[in-house]
């Protein structure tokens, strides 16, 4: 076994049955090592396009196993940086391989090109990855190469990069059989490992939580990523008995028929989440960063009148936090903490009058929207959204991580069905994630998946639908939702500006012809124009139909609901409003 093919059954050892690969001279052993270790392997168009969708596939594998990626040398590793980071951003787990020049080619002298296809790969990626490491066995031994597979899975997981001369990948590795096992089991052992809620906290949970009458549990992506079941998470929810809120990424964790659902609150959110976060007066985070997009811009008022509890992983998470007031900020795997609470059988957060009143804004929330949108049968975000909903069960939905209509669709799609949605770049907001990502999530053989994609989005990647073309055993649609251009921008541009620059066929970006683009790749195409025709589609789709590129023209696309605004002092300086203070009283209203 050479050293490519060493790390090759690292990988498999680890779980991996897929990767996603582009070809190159600097990575020709690994390209070898791949092609003959009986792997499913994924020859992409473009490096962005592995990287993004062995994330996807770690998704699928609900981060548990590792993505695996190789690329080579030089643009192979310039190309990839955008997915890395989307990856890092996320904690997906994904193990990227690229080739380096030989030893004697590295640059040593300071000038800016030496080797052929060289770059100073490491400096460069070591930012938004959890560790990077080039490989020589004269001075990486197996305890550096366990801590670096480790990582990946451990911890706040995320990706870790390997570069290997191409002159070490030849080489033969030394009782390679044993060394493989030995590694393994030093890998698994340091995966295993947890960080424990301390008793300190737990006792302040178990204070703060007897004296509450308005509890909350906040449900992040984080209690997913540390591998806890969705039956599992279920059963908290029921056992603790309080209201549950979730962030977009782990709004599917739970179906929104669960009377203890009670949607995700934000910037972009149902009202009655925002006002009952607003409301409350202990909630208890378990596996949410508060970000940013999650609290509004405004994290110091997120839960304003409760005592909070956060409990995260990543200790620099809660180190941004440090001035939130009435806040309790623990360092503990959120594994750990939710064993603890499974076993406190005195912890009660059910309050039936509390709960009653949770119900109630939910219910006048479902009315004012109903109210304000009407019964329109054209194709906006929320019709497409409940659309989705409504029609399809076990289905996996990839959605871009940025654009107006992928924001609208987040704001009103609701969990039902067993059916999941995975945002491509969630944190990063990369347009053009879909795609490949999708691809991935395919590739785990998991279920259908269906690519949601912008007009614009799509063609980030566009290339990636030549590795559809090639894959034909993967069950993957591609919806485009079509508002001809980037709306997102072209809104902001009209507020700020009263003009647009680039962001639609009037304003200097080309229009695509998507039948023509269906036809050259091999798919079916669609135009859908309304939510009947909709409906029908995906009707089919859960019905088995796949491979089909359908094209939703979206005709009334104005409003999204409630939303925070940029408001702005005395001084000039920009603030955002309150979530508390968002209502549809701001909004427009249509009638039937």
């Amino acid at each position: 076994m050479n050293v490519a093919e060493f790390f090759v059954s690292i990988m498999q050892r680890l779980g991996t049955d897929c990767v996603f690969s582009l070809t190159g001279g600097m990575a020709m052993h690994v390209n070898r090592a791949v092609g003959v270790s009986g792997l499913k392997t994924i020859y992409c168009n473009h490096e962005q396009a592995c990287v993004a969708a062995a994330d996807g596939y770690a998704r699928m594998h609900e981060y548990q196993v590792p993505g695996f990626a190789v690329v080579t040398s030089g643009p192979g590793v310039t190309n990839i940086m955008t997915s890395l980071a989307s990856a890092h951003h996320d904690s997906v787990p994904l193990v990227v391989v690229a080739g380096q020049v030989k030893r004697a080619d590295l640059n040593r002298f300071a000038v800016r090109s030496y080797g052929a296809q060289e770059v100073p790969s490491l400096e460069m990626i070591r930012p938004i990855v959890k560790d990077a490491l080039r490989y020589d066995a004269a001075t990486i031994d197996d305890q550096r190469l366990a801590e670096f597979f480790s990582a990946a899975l451990s911890g706040r997981k995320g990706p870790v990069f390997v570069e290997i001369p191409l002159d070490v990948q030849p080489l033969q590795v030394p009782t390679a059989a044993d060394r493989l096992d030995r590694l393994v089991l030093d890998i698994r052992a340091l995966v295993a490992k947890r960080a424990p809620l301390d008793p300190g906290h737990r006792e302040i949970i178990r204070a703060s939580a007897a004296r509450s009458e308005r509890p909350v549990v906040f449900i992040g992506n984080g209690v997913r990523i540390a591998g806890l079941s969705r039956e599992r998470i279920r059963a908290l929810i029921d056992r603790l008995g309080a209201p549950a809120l979730f962030t977009w990424p782990s709004a599917d964790l739970v179906d929104s028929e669960h009377p203890l659902c009670f949607g995700r609150p934000g910037g972009l959110a149902a009202t009655h989440s925002n006002q009952i976060i607003q409301n409350a007066d202990f909630i208890l985070f378990l596996g949410t960063r508060l970000d940013l997009l999650t609290t509004g811009f405004n994290p110091a008022l997120f839960g304003k009148r409760a005592f909070r509890v956060v409990v995260d992983v990543d200790s620099n998470e809660l180190d941004k936090l440090s001035h939130l007031p009435h806040a309790c900020l623990a360092t503990a795997d959120v594994e750990s903490a939710i064993d603890w609470l499974e076993r406190q059988d005195d912890l009660d957060l059910h309050r039936p009058q509390w709960t009653r009143h949770c119900e109630t804004l939910r219910r006048d929330d479902a009315a004012l929207e109903a109210q304000s949108f009407g019964n329109t049968p054209a194709l906006n975000a929320r019709n497409i959204a409940r659309a989705f909903s409504e029609k399809l069960a076990g289905t996996t939905i990839v959605a871009t991580g940025s654009g107006y209509a992928i924001e609208g669709f987040a704001r009103f799609w609701e969990p039902t069905r067993g059916n999941r949605l995975v945002f491509a770049g969630h944190c990063l907001g990369s347009m053009g994630m879909g795609l490949p990502d999708a691809i991935g999530a395919a590739a785990a053989k998991l279920g259908p998946v269906i690519c949601l994609e912008g007009d614009g989005g799509l063609m980030l990647n566009l290339q990636e639908l030549l590795t559809l073309q090639a894959n034909s055993d993967l069950s993957l649609c591609v919806g485009i939702m079509n508002n001809d251009g980037y709306l997102s921008i072209s809104r902001s541009q009209a507020r700020a500006f009263g003009t647009q620059f680039g962001a639609s066929a009037t304003s200097g970006l080309g229009s695509a012809d998507f039948p023509a683009l269906a036809e050259c790749f091999g798919l079916e195409y669609m135009r859908v124009e309304s939510r009947e025709e909709l409906c029908a589609l995906l009707d089919s789709i859960a019905s088995g139909r796949s491979r089909i590129m359908f094209d939703m023209r979206m005709s009334d696309d104005d409003y999204r609901g409630p939303a925070i605004v940029t408001r702005f002092r005395d001084d000039g300086s920009p603030y955002s409003s309150d979530i508390e203070d968002v209502s549809w009283r701001t909004g427009p209203t249509v009638t039937s």
